[in-house]
């Protein structure tokens, strides 16, 4: 549904549940409620974390404790060797600007499921900002559930060529 942020966002969730994400400050893993949303008007996608879940809000809804735009971003699992997660499972990471977000899911499958649809919305974003419809590169606008990588690869080359033919 549609959804207004304190913070001037609007627009559709994609994707929300509870993740722990390691703070920037301290390297502490917190509980976040994690929100990817596309802002209205511009249609951007931002990641939102917050101290407490939706359904938790009062009217108003809360400052997300972070909020990241996800233009130029990547998202990928994180090695299992505990480079990255100080070893726990189920660890994805959001690079931004030169910055490792790192967020910790419950299951696996909920970490696959978050890279994918941050890799999808990543991707889709390049492709217009180069430029290119989206629907137009993916089969029915929909890439394959199991080729989450390849379709953000294949979109984000598709941008990368719009972006340098200029």
């Amino acid at each position: 549904g549609t959804v207004k942020f304190s913070v001037g966002v609007m627009g559709d969730i994609v994707r929300a549940g509870w993740v722990t994400k390691e703070s920037r400050h301290w390297g502490r893993w917190r509980l976040r409620w994690l929100e990817l949303v596309y802002e209205e008007g511009t249609s951007v996608p931002n990641l939102c974390s917050y101290k407490a879940a939706r359904m938790q809000w009062p009217e108003e809804p809360p400052r997300p404790t972070e909020r990241l735009p996800l233009v130029g971003a990547t998202c990928f699992p994180c090695p299992d060797d505990g480079t990255m997660a100080a070893g726990r499972p189920h660890a994805f990471a959001l690079n931004l600007r030169g910055r490792d977000f790192v967020f910790a899911t419950e299951t696996a499958d909920e970490a696959v499921e978050w890279v994918r649809s941050l890799s999808l919305a990543i991707a889709e974003l390049a492709l217009r900002l180069g430029g290119v419809e989206p629907s137009s590169m993916l089969a029915g606008g929909v890439p394959s559930p199991y080729e989450p990588f390849n379709a953000a690869a294949t979109a984000a080359a598709a941008a990368a060529a719009g972006l340098n033919s200029r």
